[in-house]
């Protein structure tokens, strides 16, 4: 957690570099809801995360406490270096059965789920966990690797795969793409073409995917769409984490043989029982068939999200960094405060019809969830702000009611321009 929280502003200020390059070069590589969505789940894997990782975290530590094979030292690089390369070879597994198995893919499916592909999207985390990973770091507990070093190799392991989200580097020098694991690598891995699809599954070292022959070069004649094949259509960050589960659990439910209720879980993504893939179907797209799902905001309800939401961002932060202060009860209230901002924040880019009724109460209790953990000598001032930030917030959602809540909402689809 701390090393990824150190990173938490290094991670803005590249975003904000491709940004600009993206104005610069023209590329559209960014779409200003999905950007959102991004930040959003982001937001909401990192509340959610301690809580998600307590049951694998214990039984890795109950392990290495009584059952260790060996004892690594810590304090030395050696030790720091095999770690790191074991917890990449652990990484590459998960990653390779969250692709393969139904109940897995339903946690991982949320980072995929972006038709866009640039540095927000590797921002775009699960809260859900990968139910079977905790069996492929067993062994990492038998061989000595501590809890500590656990955390900060997978942190580590994060916090590179951050940067290679981008489409604005190409392919670098042939050692480096032999080695590590490249913008280029990982643009195939996010791709929906089918000469792409399970493919480079490694987190900082390639060599895996060449090792277990799941490894596919870019290529150059190819236009990459991004996405899945069952797609999101929503900003709600919520949804996004159980849209798969909800399916998963109704194809259970349907179909009559025992058997395939337990299949349905354990089999790839995609399978489904015989006896209801006619009686229910479901749509799925292609490269061919895929349009982008947005919603069309004016420039006032963008503007008056992107502060809102940069207020979350700050209050998620300081949130995070305050975790050791302040009790469980607390933190589980902020925790769930936070959740609701989030799915207001969507509700308001998908302009539901209940949003107006939500973000007026959220932006009342924003301002008392700040002037309730102020200090004393910041009182007076955040009194001040606090008050003339829930005026400017009111004023402008009551007043702009026709423009954020239409009667009738537009949405337009983007078609992509492919020919993969």
């Amino acid at each position: 957690m701390g090393f990824i929280l150190a990173a938490i502003p290094l991670f803005f200020i590249l975003i904000a570099i491709e940004l600009v390059a993206d104005k610069i070069r023209a590329t559209n590589y960014y779409q200003f809801n999905d950007a959102i969505n991004s930040l959003q789940l982001g937001i909401f894997s990192r509340i959610t995360g301690i809580i998600k990782a307590l049951l694998p975290f214990s039984i890795y530590l109950y392990i290495y406490d009584n059952y260790r094979l060996f004892t690594l030292p810590d304090d030395h690089s050696l030790t720091w270096l095999f770690a790191f390369i074991v917890y990449d070879l652990a990484y590459y597994w998960v990653h390779r059965l969250s692709h393969r198995i139904n109940i897995m893919w339903g946690s991982h499916v949320v980072h995929h789920s972006s038709e866009e592909y640039n540095l927000t999207t590797a921002l775009r985390q699960t809260s859900t966990p990968a139910v079977f990973s905790w069996l492929i770091l067993i062994p990492l507990a038998f061989s000595g690797i501590s809890p500590l070093m656990l955390l900060s190799c997978g942190a580590l392991n994060l916090i590179y795969q951050f940067w290679v989200h981008t489409r604005h580097i190409n392919k670098l020098p042939k050692l480096f793409e032999y080695i590590f694991v490249t913008p280029s690598h990982h643009r195939v891995h996010h791709a929906l073409n089918r000469d792409y699809i399970d493919k480079n599954f490694a987190g900082v070292f390639i060599l895996w995917d060449k090792l277990f022959n799941t490894f596919q070069s870019e290529k150059a004649d190819l236009k990459i769409v991004y996405g899945v094949s069952h797609q999101l259509k929503s900003w709600n960050p919520i949804w996004a984490n159980v849209q798969v589960y909800l399916t998963l659990w109704q194809d259970s439910l349907a179909t009559k043989k025992w058997a395939d209720k337990l299949r349905v879980w354990l089999k790839p993504p995609g399978w489904r029982p015989e006896d209801i893939l006619k009686s229910k179907p479901r749509a799925f797209v292609t490269t061919k068939t895929m349009e982008k799902y947005d919603v069309v905001l004016s420039l006032p309800e963008k503007i008056y999200i992107l502060i809102q939401h940069a207020l979350i961002i700050l209050m998620t932060f300081w949130f995070l960094l305050s975790l050791p202060s302040i009790s469980i009860e607390i933190a589980i209230f902020v925790a769930s405060f936070a959740t609701f901002s989030l799915f207001t924040i969507s509700a308001l880019q998908e302009q539901k019809h209940y949003a107006l009724y939500l973000e007026i109460p959220r932006v009342i209790a924003t301002c008392a969830l700040v002037l309730y953990f102020l200090p004393s000598s910041w009182y007076l001032l955040g009194s001040v702000l606090s008050i003339l930030y829930l005026l400017i917030s009111i004023a402008i959602v009551v007043t702009n009611y026709k423009v954020y809540f239409p009667a009738v909402q537009q949405r337009h689809m983007i078609a992509p321009k492919t020919d993969g």
